[in-house]
């Protein structure tokens, strides 16, 4: 039996069979090949183990003076590895984000890194790319790679970047006043960088079109959902229509309203010919509705 001075090895444990050339009877070899001798190093990594601590094992063999053996003073024992390229991290990370970022989303990935990764051992790879809820695909984006080997959890891989995204938003066409209806004419859609955005915003102009701007917008600004309102379907000093009814009355008469109202909202109305302020329900834009 031949002892290598040098012995490449893929699995965890080590044998007498990963670091010798056995020439023997086959029960034998056999019995020989199975001596286990130490855990190997890490993947990528190498370790020495001493001539005689191996010639010790090799004497638990009951036929060891049979044995004719050729062991040098030390043995150099390295475990193979394979490693996921910087580059397919790349790819694991372009991909799950162009899957999940929404249809004919455009995006660009910039300040990529990855933290964690080391050297594993051989047999077949399976990436998992994984996100917490919360995260958003824009801006500074963090992604988690569990790795296995041979369907064995190996290790936890952090991928990070800065995800530059563009979207057709809503954007005002022209000055907008204070408390303007938007119409049609009002909005369009442009392609914006929204990767630092916080606000929400549109990416369909009938999300707006009717809404009421709350303040002032200049040409071309995007049109954030905090800068519009529903507006009222009354307002203070409309004239409306007076409705009293029961299971066998309908009354009808004006008012004014005594403030702005929305639908099936209670407000203040003066009756124009009684003069009296009562309590009515908004119905639409011409109608308030008291029931008695």
């Amino acid at each position: 039996m031949t002892i290598q001075s040098k012995a490449w090895v893929s699995e965890p444990r080590i044998y007498l069979e990963d670091i010798a050339s056995i020439n023997a009877p086959a029960h034998l070899s056999e019995k020989i090949a199975s001596i286990y001798l130490t855990y190997a190093p890490k993947p990528g990594k190498s370790k020495f183990v001493k001539g005689s601590w191996i010639d010790s094992r090799i004497k638990a063999i009951p036929f060891y003076d049979q044995i004719t053996l050729s062991i040098p003073d030390k043995v150099e024992i390295v475990r193979a590895s394979q490693v996921i390229s910087e580059e397919d991290y790349l790819n694991y990370y372009n991909d799950y984000i162009a899957k999940h970022i929404g249809p004919n989303v455009r995006f660009e990935i910039s300040r990529f890194q990855v933290k964690g990764d080391t050297p594993l051992p051989v047999g077949r790879l399976t990436v998992n790319v994984q996100r917490q809820p919360s995260v958003d695909l824009r801006g500074y984006v963090s992604l988690t790679v569990s790795v296995l080997v041979n369907e064995q959890f190996v290790q936890r891989v952090a991928l990070s970047g800065w995800v530059d995204r563009f979207e057709d938003i809503v954007c005002a066409s022209r000055p907008l006043e204070r408390n303007h209806l938007i119409a049609q004419r009002d909005v369009h859609l442009s392609t914006r960088n929204v990767s630092k955005i916080k606000d929400s915003y549109y990416t369909r102009t009938a999300d707006v079109i009717n809404r009421q701007i709350k303040r002032k917008a200049g040409n071309g600004e995007i049109i954030f959902s905090s800068m519009i309102e529903i507006p009222p379907l009354i307002y203070k000093g409309d004239k409306v229509t007076i409705i009293a009814e029961s299971s066998s009355l309908l009354i009808k008469t004006t008012g004014i309203a005594l403030s702005d109202g929305y639908a099936n909202e209670q407000i203040q109305v003066r009756n124009t010919m009684s003069h009296k302020v009562i309590r009515a329900e908004v119905v639409d834009q011409n109608t308030v509705k008291v029931r008695y």
